[in-house]
């Protein structure tokens, strides 16, 4: 998940909220994340894993019921994997133990048209970021909504959710690879930004390959403090583990598309050291 400071919008955005919150369409498609408390099993699972529970609720996004946790969405079947291989590697990281598998790969994506001219351009923008740096994992463009071998590996979809905190959530990614190697099925694009805020072409562009680096293996570069949001809180291994890499910065690198929060739009050199190194 990356997240936006909202502060030195927060009248402008009462005064949009109040607008656009009484003229959704009842056949609108975007999925509404829907929150509950979680059990009290849940909680020891999450805790035990190193996540930050404060916030956990049980949520229903991209088709499924699971929890939302730090800059996740878990189903319980992928938090009962995360602790089947939980690593306890403490120090600083950058990467997954999980990573996609059977290099090299071209990793199908399509985006729901719920994103619009906007979310499709971007997506373009996001899939030449990756490409353009030579790695063994390359992704193709594929229509949104195929079935069975057809569908594409990564969906991109559209949630609405209205800002709270002072911060707007603008992506939220299923999880990290699997312990098949396969990336992460799908991740989601928050629509309130849009009628929000009007991000540009470039700024979805960039929270698109954030989410994509989720997908295949990318922790946040300031997982350790989440400075990035104005925050102190250690993500822990957060039970996939996490592999620093050589070459890279040990702390935060504030230009890093991988930031917890924006507002970085493409790949910095560490980010491209980074992926090479994983891929």
């Amino acid at each position: 998940m990356i997240k936006k400071p909202i502060f030195k919008l927060a009248l402008l955005s009462l005064l949009i909220l109040i607008g656009f919150n009484s003229c959704q369409s009842e056949g609108e498609s975007l999925q509404n994340i829907e929150e509950e408390s979680l059990s009290g099993d849940l909680l020891s699972k999450l805790a035990g894993l190193h996540f930050d529970i404060s916030n956990a609720k049980m949520a229903t996004m991209f088709g499924e019921e699971g929890v939302r946790v730090e800059d996740l969405f878990l189903t319980e079947e992928q938090i009962d994997e995360l602790i089947e291989s939980y690593n306890d590697n403490q120090t600083r990281q950058y990467h997954t133990v999980n990573l996609v598998k059977r290099l090299p790969r071209v990793i199908t994506i399509a985006v729901s048209p719920d994103l619009g001219t906007l979310g499709s351009n971007a997506l373009d923008d996001a899939i030449d970021m990756y490409n353009n740096v030579g790695s063994l994992i390359t992704f193709e463009r594929v229509a949104f909504g195929l079935k069975g071998k057809k569908k594409a590996n990564i969906e991109v979809t559209a949630f609405s959710e209205q800002p709270s905190g002072g911060f707007i959530t603008l992506g939220i990614a299923a999880g990290f690879p699997s312990r098949k190697g396969d990336p992460a099925k799908s991740f989601g694009i928050n629509t309130v930004w849009f009628d929000l805020l009007n991000p540009s072409q470039g700024e979805v562009a960039g929270t698109m390959a954030h989410e994509i680096g989720h997908c295949i293996g990318f922790r946040h570069t300031d997982y350790q403090t989440r400075e990035s949001c104005g925050q102190n809180i250690n993500e822990g291994s957060a039970g996939v583990g996490a592999v620093y890499v050589d070459g890279t910065p040990t702390g935060s690198d504030p230009s890093s598309l991988m930031q917890a929060c924006g507002p970085a739009q493409t790949l910095n050199n560490n980010d491209k050291i980074a992926l090479l190194d994983m891929y």
